[in-house]
C-alpha cells in the first residue's frame, strides 16, 4: 500500500514550481497504488476480510520489529527497556522507506505477525478460563526438573516471554534465523539510503548480532525442545492448555501433527473450529477432552453446525486422511510463504 495516507502530509503549502510538481508526483503515485489497494480489498482470497483489529495489530508488530532492529543497530544495550516512543512512532527512521517499497510485505513476515496476533488472542482466552495460577503450569513446574534439557528449555521459554512482554521491540528475537537476517540487512540498507551515506557501525553491529544470535532462546523453539525431552508419561498434559500453558500446548500439537508452530497458532485462532478439531484428533484426545479445548478457544463462537459435525464425525476421522490433509496444508503454506502471489493458486 502507499505510505501516503495523511492529508497533512500531502496538502502542504508550496511556493515554487518544483514543489508543485513534487506534490503532483506524490498524488500520481498514490493514484497508481490505489489499483493494488482496491484490488486486494475488492477481491480477497480469504474467506473473510481481515478485521481492522488484525491489520492494526500486524502493523504494530512490524513497527516493533523494525524499531527494535534499528535500536540494536544503533548499539543499544541488549534487553534495554522500551523508551517513551517505543510504539513504532516517527523515530523509526527506516519505516517510511521500507513500508513504501513493499519490503514489509514479505509473506513470511506477515505470517509471523499474524501468528503473534493469533497467539495474543488465544492467550487472552486461556487466561480468562484459568482456575489455577500460571505458576502451576508446566513451564514453571519444570524449572526444577531433574532433566537439565527440560529445565533449560522451561527457563528459556519463560525468559523469552518475559523479555518480549517488558520490551515489545525485542520481538525481532523471535524471528526465524532466515527472516531475521533478511530484515536486519534490509534495515541496514534502508538506513544507508535515508542518511545518504554508509554507516560502518550499523554494518558491524548487524554482523556481531547475527553471529551471536541463539535461536534456541526463542519461545517457540524452547517450547518444542521442552516437549521433545519430556518423558512419555508426562506428555499427555501438554495437550491440556490450562495445565501446559499456551506455548507448550501449541508446541505439543505442532510436534504431533508435523505442522509448524506458527501454522498451528493461526489454524487454532481461525474463525472455524474445523482445523482445530482435526488437530486434536491427530493428537488422539478423547472426545470430552477435545470438546473442552474447543470450548476454551472457540466458546460462544461455536455454531450448532460445528458442534454437530464434531459429535458425528470426530471419532470417525481416519488417520491416513488426516495425515494426507496435513501434508497438503504444509506444502501449500510453504509455497505461499516463499513465492508471493502463489496463494491465489489455492483459492476457491
Amino acid at each position: 500500500m502507499s505510505p501516503l495516507r495523511r492529508d497533512d502530509d500531502l496538502e502542504t503549502q508550496f511556493s515554487t514550481t518544483d514543489e508543485l510538481l513534487n506534490l503532483a508526483g506524490q498524488f500520481f503515485r498514490d493514484a497508481q497504488a490505489q489499483c493494488s489497494d482496491v484490488a486486494a480489498m475488492a477481491f480477497p482470497l480469504g474467506h473473510r476480510l481481515p478485521s481492522d483489529e488484525m491489520v492494526a495489530a500486524v502493523v504494530t508488530k512490524l513497527r516493533f520489529i523494525v524499531g527494535g532492529i534499528e535500536h540494536m543497530l544503533d548499539g543499544a544495550v541488549s534487553g534495554q527497556m522500551p523508551g517513551p516512543r517505543d510504539d513504532g512512532g516517527d523515530e523509526i527512521k527506516s519505516w517510511k522507506l521500507l513500508s513504501g517499497s513493499g519490503f514489509l510485505q514479505e509473506p513470511a513476515l506477515i505470517d509471523f505477525a499474524l501468528a503473534r496476533f493469533a497467539e495474543d488472542r488465544l492467550a487472552i482466552k486461556l487466561t480468562a478460563s484459568l482456575e489455577t495460577s500460571v505458576t502451576e503450569q508446566l513451564p514453571n513446574i519444570l524449572l526444577s526438573s531433574g532433566n537439565p534439557e527440560v529445565a533449560d528449555a522451561a527457563q528459556a521459554m519463560l525468559a523469552s516471554a518475559s523479555l518480549v512482554r517488558r520490551a515489545p521491540r525485542l520481538l525481532y528475537r523471535e524471528l526465524s534465523p532466515e527472516l531475521l537476517q533478511l530484515m536486519v540487512w534490509r534495515i541496514v540498507a534502508a538506513l544507508q539510503i535515508v542518511s545518504g551515506q554508509q554507516n560502518p557501525e550499523h554494518i558491524g553491529n548487524a554482523k556481531q548480532f547475527l553471529a551471536g544470535h541463539d535461536e534456541s532462546q526463542a519461545g517457540r523453539v524452547a517450547a518444542r525442545k521442552l516437549v521433545h525431552f519430556l518423558p512419555i508419561d508426562a506428555r499427555y498434559d501438554t495437550f491440556n492448555p490450562e495445565k501446559a500453558g499456551l506455548a507448550v500446548f501449541i508446541a505439543a500439537v505442532s510436534a504431533q501433527t508435523g505442522l509448524e508452530y506458527d501454522h498451528v497458532v493461526r489454524l487454532i485462532d481461525g474463525h472455524s473450529s474445523a482445523p482445530l478439531t482435526i488437530l486434536l484428533r491427530r493428537c488422539v484426545l478423547e472426545r470430552d477432552a477435545a470438546m473442552a479445548v474447543l470450548c476454551l478457544f472457540k466458546g460462544f463462537d461455536l455454531t450448532p453446525y460445528e458442534v454437530t459435525l464434531f459429535n458425528d464425525h470426530y471419532a470417525q476421522l481416519d488417520e491416513d486422511d488426516i495425515t494426507a490433509a496435513f501434508s497438503k496444508w504444509a506444502s501449500e503454506r510453504l509455497i505461499s510463504l516463499n513465492f508471493p502471489g502463489a496463494a491465489s493458486a489455492f483459492a476457491g
